[in-house]
């Protein structure tokens, strides 16, 4: 049985799928923390064991996809984001990895393997032009026209996540102030949900509880002013890009219906600049983009 194997590795969580004839047949999930500690060699044999320990008996793995949070450079095989991925980055993790399983691996960019699962199988129904957007730890853009990823000179990904979006005194790690990722990724939303619900909720429990506490306006509000700044910075790449289909991924996706309303709000401001637009929550879940990333290498 030949088998092919996808990867995301993000600043919080790594997902791990195997696939035989487009099918998944298992899937694992680890906390990126445990995965970087120790040596560069450690890190890379933990990542090899979490594929091998997916495959059935007579199964034979020949490539591996692998999707990183950016930077990403793709052709090195190294991701240079000593920001939120730092255990992982400046090495060449993609050979070291390659080397320890026997067969080819390829990386790319988080957000791009996220958008290429949900372009072939997933809610970009194979749009023309299709926007994806990652809200997690921090926020990932991708953007595919007729399925293949717009790129900049040497194959570098465009890191949209750090456009300015507010005028603001909090810098952020890339040099910029008031940039998208800060103002509205997972961590944002965290922040703003924080003051609002028990001390004693924590971390990704904040998101959960305040997705299901009903007839709260303080909650209701904080959820309408955070999809207004994820519509601040889909405003500007619609005006850029202008996609027929923008898939919102990420862990928040699943509470996308939450916060729609703040961005069509904020999308309307701007709706003359752009073409018309869908926007879909993602299909595949959390798993987008170890999805994506096996579908890179078996397409």
């Amino acid at each position: 049985m030949a088998i092919v194997a996808g990867i995301d590795l993000g600043g919080t969580g790594c997902r791990v799928v195997i696939q035989s004839d487009g099918t998944i047949i298992a899937r694992t999930t680890a906390l990126t923390a445990q995965l970087g500690e120790g040596s560069e060699a450690a890190r890379v044999s933990r990542l090899a064991e979490a594929v091998l320990a997916l495959l059935p008996a007579g199964g034979s793995l020949t490539r591996v996809g692998f999707g990183a949070s950016g930077p990403v450079d793709r052709v090195q095989g190294i991701v240079r984001n000593p920001a939120t991925l730092p255990t992982f980055s400046g090495f060449p993790l993609a050979a070291d990895l390659s080397a320890r399983l026997g067969v080819p691996v390829i990386m790319d960019n988080d957000a791009v393997v996220a958008a290429i699962g949900e372009y072939h199988v997933g809610a970009g129904n194979a749009a023309r032009r299709m926007l994806m957007v990652t809200l997690g730890t921090g926020i990932g853009v991708a953007f595919l026209l007729d399925g293949a990823p717009f790129r900049g000179p040497g194959d570098l990904h465009p890191e949209a996540g750090h456009i300015p979006i507010v005028t603001s005194t909090a810098r952020c790690y890339c040099g910029a102030y008031g940039c998208w990722e800060q103002m509205a990724s997972r961590a944002a939303l965290q922040a703003m949900l924080r003051p609002l619900l028990p001390p004693d909720v924590e971390g990704h429990e904040l998101i959960e509880r305040a997705v299901n506490t009903r007839e709260d306006s303080r909650i209701e509000r904080a959820f309408d002013d955070y999809g207004r700044l994820v519509g601040r910075g889909l405003s500007a790449l619609h005006a850029l890009y202008m996609p027929e289909v923008t898939v919102i991924g990420g862990s928040i996706a699943p509470h996308f219906e939450r916060f729609r309303a703040g961005i069509e709000a904020e999308l309307t401001h701007t709706n003359t600049l752009a073409a018309p637009v869908v926007i879909r929550a993602a299909s595949l879940g959390d798993d987008a983009g170890a999805i994506g990333a096996a579908l890179m290498v078996s397409r």
